[in-house]
């Protein structure tokens, strides 16, 4: 195992350098640091390195006082297209700076890398490296072989790290540090008990917004883990007229609102929409329309939310169309009206999370999606109500497992 650290800060991974010793991992022998991009370049040119572990910002050459994320993006090119590197196993970015962080995190989504928030005040970076690290060693010690998959019971995607992911890791699901499941996946593991049934669970956030990235993680997820559920969670636009800012909507068909063609018409030029509609699963939609009625339950929901809100949850279901942009004009909703009479919201992921799993392999994952409404699509856009809406639907899942998980898990039900 060879490690590369780049950062002109070596001293605060100090504590990380003890837990990889725990590991077997020889600190003198096996990990390397460089204080700035030339060497980190230098040494990529000279041997192979199993893990990178790049300070996104960082200073050009070690006697340079001045720092920028402009070197590690080129360095990051180099490990792309230049032969003379040796491309290190892995790949993980570092850093305090959000500005840096959000600067750099197309180049490390386009190669499926990772950047980890670094503070003083949490654990929670290490936690990620030593995760990586493990599985690093795990392959390279092992041979391929014939082995069964391993499974989850549950597997939770959301498009946001902030607020979605965050309100599902806020459910009491016993919830561990982030693990990769393979190159490109990330997932939290998680567990609870539905009576005497231990209930697995993983969740991840998705590279970035969109139904591509939704798709290609979703497929990822299920050809990694083979969950028995999969579930969507997070935030979307409603039609104002049918619902209200706090409402959970179960979205059920899902359809992609842009998909059709542009023609002309009579010499006017037009869009022939031409939307191909997926459903959700139909047995978890039944237990939905069991669970809109547990008024005692959405009459405290508000009251749950960690700071005084003005918003209700009411429980709808019905269809939600996905496009591949953020709507804040409050017009095109009026026209995607127009593909579906009974439309209660808009997003941007779910027609992908549901075409994944349609066209998965094997036994495909029974998939559905919640969204809290934020927004009606229109300029105005509060973070109060985005927060709140994620919060909605990471609660709104967790009571329907509470309620009806013994249906879908257990040696009776598990697989039906």
């Amino acid at each position: 195992m060879r490690i590369l650290i780049a950062d002109d800060h070596p001293a605060r991974y100090e504590p990380l350098l003890v837990k990889l010793s725990a590991l077997g991992v020889d600190p003198a022998k096996e990990i390397c640091f460089v204080v700035c991009a030339d060497e980190a370049a230098s040494e990529l040119e000279s041997k192979h390195y199993d893990l990178l572990i790049l300070d996104i910002i960082l200073p050009l050459y070690k006697y340079n006082q001045a720092t920028t994320h402009t070197y590690s993006l080129d360095l990051l090119h180099r490990i792309h297209v230049d032969e003379e590197i040796n491309k290190p196993g892995k790949v993980i970015g570092i850093t305090a700076d959000k500005a840096a962080a959000i600067a750099a995190s197309d180049q490390f989504d386009e190669n499926t890398w990772a950047i980890i928030d670094y503070t003083a005040q949490s654990d929670t970076w290490m936690h990620r490296i030593i995760n990586c690290v493990e599985y690093l060693k795990n392959n390279k010690n092992h041979e391929p072989r014939a082995i069964e998959t391993p499974s989850v019971d549950i597997a939770v995607i959301c498009a946001l790290e902030t607020p979605e992911l965050e309100a599902i890791l806020a459910l009491p699901w016993n919830w561990q540090p982030s693990r990769p499941v393979d190159d490109s996946v990330f997932v939290n593991d998680g567990w609870f008990y539905v009576g005497q049934t231990k209930v697995t669970v993983a969740a991840a956030f998705s590279t970035r917004m969109g139904m591509v990235s939704t798709a290609i993680k979703s497929l990822l997820m299920i050809n990694s883990l083979r969950p028995k559920i999969l579930v969507m969670t997070g935030i979307c636009a409603g039609v104002k007229e049918k619902v209200g800012l706090g409402d959970v909507l179960f979205a059920d068909p899902a359809w992609d609102f842009q998909s059709g063609k542009r023609v002309i018409d009579a010499g006017t030029r037009k869009f022939s929409f031409a939307p191909h509609q997926l459903p959700a699963d139909h047995r978890i939609r039944a237990h939905f329309e069991q669970l809109r009625s547990d008024r005692a339950f959405f009459t405290e929901l508000p009251k749950l939310f960690s700071q005084a809100c003005e918003f209700t949850t009411t429980l709808r279901i019905g269809p939600v169309a996905s496009g591949s942009a953020v709507l804040a004009d409050g017009h095109t909703i009026e026209e995607i009206k127009d593909q579906q009479r009974e439309l209660l919201g808009v997003e941007m992921e779910i027609y992908g999370l549901y075409a994944a799993a349609f066209n998965a392999s094997g036994l495909q994952p029974r998939t559905f999606a919640l969204k809290g409404v934020c927004d009606y699509a229109d300029p105005d856009k509060k973070d109060e109500a985005q927060a709140y809406a994620a919060f909605a639907s990471a609660k709104v899942l967790e009571r329907f497992f509470d309620r009806y998980g013994s249906r879908f898990f257990g040696e009776q039900n598990g697989n039906q």
